[in-house]
């Protein structure tokens, strides 16, 4: 080699590896993470997904307190990790896991601010990965379906959004546009948008808070309280006839707000009317008495907030998208089942829609993949993306990773550990 050769190889050298250090640098020396088993293909789309992050307002009660760091730290490595996309499955910023006694919030923007400031760091690192080329979507969840397109815009300038109605959306994605990413609470009644019910209360107002909002704010407060109040006697309800649909879905409406009002107990008490929501139209407060059905004067089964809610869930199902309908009483018991939705993925799509090789939820934190063969053209794969929630001990910082291409498309869950480390997770 010649000394002319020499010096411009070791310039070249150089220069190299002053651009690695300066980009380095510019993500905080981030280290890529280990994804793909093979080489980047330029005839592929890589995919990352996660959910459920529930980001707090405040950390003396969120239940994403502990993760924040692996979560930002994550975020970071994926910068300079070879994906094309960063599909955020819903339950971001969390609205509803707010206690009773926290000051009410009547401005959502200033909330999710506040929200967004105190998760800064994640915050930041998704507008790295915006700005870094990666295209971040965002699919609303029902515990940020108030977060409306124009304040995550301001929070996250770039974000994709994918809505397809009020707290709602789906993203179709891959190669072949043959992944579905949604979050996945449109098909449980006490989760999915409900524009119908409470009008008496909310007037005019578009509202569509569904009952679960209220059971979040309850389980909440239980966590707030040390989950110390004792159990209530509640009004008890014998079963209705098996005859008399109607009522046996309202009976199944309440036993689950039994069951969650046993489950969750909080300090105040039955007739003390603590809810003040401020937001959605809801401008009043109230007891756990007006939500828990009991037996009326005419003999039918209801409650003030949600009455009757049976009799309108075909048409919040019309409302909603949803294709194969299910009954009101198989999707109540779906709210605290994650087979039932997990059961969706088929039943909404693989059942429907053959284009569709691959369904992603969130919503249950149950972390899952699921594959299917038999019937199928080809493989059909279903992934639940878990949660980053704290404590659910080799369940928690999962995410989905898929590799679309032309022909195929390759999907495994994993989970992202303290030390920096990936594992495969859910199979």
């Amino acid at each position: 080699m010649t000394g002319s050769k020499k010096r411009l190889n070791l310039l070249v050298a150089f220069l190299l590896f002053a651009s690695v250090a300066l980009f380095a640098k510019s993500t905080g020396g981030a280290e890529p993470i280990p994804l793909w088993e093979k080489e980047l293909s330029r005839e592929s789309i890589r995919i990352v997904v996660i959910s459920d992050l529930h980001l707090g307002v405040d950390d003396s009660f969120s239940e994403t307190v502990k993760n924040k760091e692996p979560m930002a730290e994550f975020l970071e490595r994926l910068v300079v990790s070879d994906i094309d996309e960063l599909v955020i499955a819903g339950d971001m910023l969390d609205e509803w896991f707010v206690p009773i006694t926290y000051p009410p919030h009547n401005d959502l923007g200033i909330f999710f601010r506040q929200v967004a400031d105190n998760n800064s760091a994640i915050i930041a690192a998704f507008g790295k990965l915006i700005q870094s080329g990666v295209k971040v979507v965002y699919v609303p969840g029902n515990h940020d379906l108030l977060l409306d397109e124009e304040t995550l815009t301001g929070l996250i300038p770039g974000i994709s959004q994918a809505r397809d109605g009020d707290g709602l959306g789906v993203y179709r994605a891959g190669m072949r546009s043959e992944i579905v990413i949604e979050h996945g609470h449109r098909y449980d009644t006490f989760c999915a948008p409900d524009p119908l019910s409470n009008k008496e209360i909310t007037g005019d107002y578009p509202s569509f808070l569904p009952p679960g909002y209220f059971f979040t704010r309850m389980a909440a407060t239980y966590v707030a309280e040390g989950r110390t109040a004792p159990v209530k006697k509640l009004p008890q309800i014998e079963e209705p006839s098996k005859e008399n649909g109607d009522q046996q879905d309202a009976y199944v409406y309440y036993r689950l707000w039994s069951w969650a009002m046993n489950s969750f107990p909080i300090k105040a008490g039955f007739d003390e009317k603590v809810f003040y929501c401020g937001v959605n139209g809801y401008d009043d407060s109230f007891s756990l008495s007006d939500l828990l059905p009991v037996v009326q004067e005419d003999g039918s089964i209801s409650a003030v907030l949600y009455a009757n809610v049976q009799r309108r869930w075909d048409e919040v199902q019309e409302i909603c998208g949803i294709a194969a309908k299910n009954t009101y009483a198989l999707a109540t018991a779906g709210a605290i089942d994650h087979n039932f939705l997990d059961n969706q993925a088929v039943t909404q799509y693989f059942n429907l829609d053959p284009t569709v090789d691959v369904v992603v939820f969130g919503h249950s934190h149950v972390p899952v993949v699921n594959r299917f063969q038999k019937g199928y053209d080809k493989e059909k794969v279903y992934v639940n993306s878990g949660t980053w929630i704290d404590g659910k001990v080799g369940q928690e910082r999962c995410f989905a990773v898929i590799e679309s291409g032309e022909q195929t498309t390759t999907v495994r869950l994993m989970e992202y550990h303290n030390d920096g480390t990936i594992s495969l997770t859910g199979e």
